[in-house]
This record gives C-alpha cells, structure tokens and sequence, in this order.
C-alpha cells in the first residue's frame, strides 16, 4: 500500500488494559492519551497517578465477574450462555440490568473516570430485542454525564441509534481475533474495511485493537498495517489485554 504513509492518523493513543494496576503498568499507561481500563482492577490513588483520559470498562452485554462498591448484579436477567468466554448473556432491556449498569457508571465517575466504553454491545446481534435496554442505558449516561466519554465495542447494528451519544466506537478484532484462550487468528480484512467506512460515515473517533503473541509478529503487523491504511489510532497486546506493549515496535 503505497499511500499508507500519506494516511494521516485521526483520533487518540489509546491502550486497552484489564490486568492488575501497578506503578509499572502506570508508567506503562502514561505513554498513551486514553486508556479504557478494568475499574476493578484500580484504586483511587493509582487513578490519580494515571494522567491519560480514564475510560471505564464496563460490561453491558454479558454478566462479567465484576465487583464495583457494594453493588448486586440482578437475578433471573440471564437469557444464553458465552461458551468462549465462560460468561452469561443478560437480557439488557430487563429494567433491572438498566439501573445495575447505570449505578455502576455511577460508581465509576465517582472514582474519577472521564468515561466508559460499554463491552458486549453485540448480544443484540443474537437478541434484537435487547437493542432498547442498550440505546436506553447510553442515553440514560449522556443524559446523567453530558461531558463523559462514551464508548462502545463493536455494536454496529445499534450504531445509528447511538452516534448522537456517543463518542467512539472500539473496533475490536481489528485484522486478529482471540478465538480461544490463547489463541489468535486473522479476521477477513475486507470487511474489517467496510465496516470502518461505515463507522466513519457516523463521523465517531474509531480505535482499532487487535491481537498478537508478540510485539512485532505477523498478527501485529496485520493490525498495524489495515489500521494505517485506514487511518485510524491502534492498539496490539496479548489474547487477554493484560500486558502494555510500546506501540511504534517496526514488524
């Protein structure tokens, strides 16, 4: 790709981290403008420490083992099971999965945060009937945090409901994808690039993350080349984003 170099990058450094917090992986993170973080994973006093913009991970789609304060997440709101993952798929339209997410926004801008990026936004892909709790829960953010960054993962077929509220969209499997613990393959290129122009037409901040087992590998480096080639900020790291690798590693 000739013209990759002429592509002017648009949008933040961005890392995606869930592991534990520590002093190294702060430094680690203070190379980066936004970084989207597991809330559990950090006090207050590390969150001080971290000068990038702060995004929360929360899970919007699936029932992720978080401990947020002393918040319960809500029985009998389980409709299907994430074999990959090892996770239950919630019904994100029940009014009591709404107000769970939204007491943890709560919890999460209260410790800090500048925003979240809400993950698993995909289950309405498998349950179209969960595309309302979805669009009602980010609505209800804006609504509560007017100036918070608000993100999701994927979620293409509820992206023209939410593009007014949110601020962008996290491209995950973005050339790789984890397709077991541990395991990492290629993702159809082709349609990786045709979903973006869609996501651009929206005129959303896209970040793309991929996966590789090295920095430097060919999964990094087919990440790294169609995000260029799309101009896009990107992030590799490992299948379970646990590590902080530099970013500007020449494959």
């Amino acid at each position: 790709m000739n013209s990759t170099n002429a592509i002017k990058v648009t949008g933040p450094s961005f890392a995606v981290y869930y592991g534990c917090i520590n002093s190294t992986v702060i430094q680690e993170l203070n190379n980066f403008s936004w970084v989207i973080i597991d809330p559990t994973q950090v006090n207050s006093s590390q969150l001080e420490q971290i000068k990038a913009v702060k995004i929360a991970y929360l899970d919007l789609g699936e029932l992720a083992n978080m401990s947020l304060g002393n918040l319960t997440p809500p029985t009998n709101v389980t409709i299907g099971y994430d074999q990959q993952w090892g996770q239950y798929i919630v019904n994100v339209s029940s009014p009591a999965w709404e107000r769970y997410v939204e007491s943890q926004v709560n919890v999460v801008m209260n410790m800090g945060f500048q925003g979240v990026m809400f993950d698993d936004v995909d289950v309405v892909e498998q349950y179209p009937f969960t595309a309302q709790g979805v669009i009602s829960v980010i609505n209800w953010t804006r609504s509560h945090y007017p100036h918070a960054i608000i993100g999701i993962n994927r979620g293409f077929a509820v992206v023209g409901n939410v593009s007014g509220m949110i601020n962008f969209v996290l491209f995950e499997d973005y050339g790789t994808q984890v397709t077991s613990p541990d395991q990492i393959s290629f993702t159809n290129s082709t349609c990786v690039t045709q979903e973006t122009h869609v996501l651009k037409d929206y005129n959303l901040t896209v970040l793309a993350l991929g996966y590789a087992n090295t920095p430097g590998d060919v999964y990094w480096n087919t990440v790294k080349q169609l995000a260029s080639s799309e101009g896009l900020p990107s992030f590799v790291s490992n299948w379970n984003l646990s590590v902080v690798w530099p970013q500007n590693i020449e494959g």
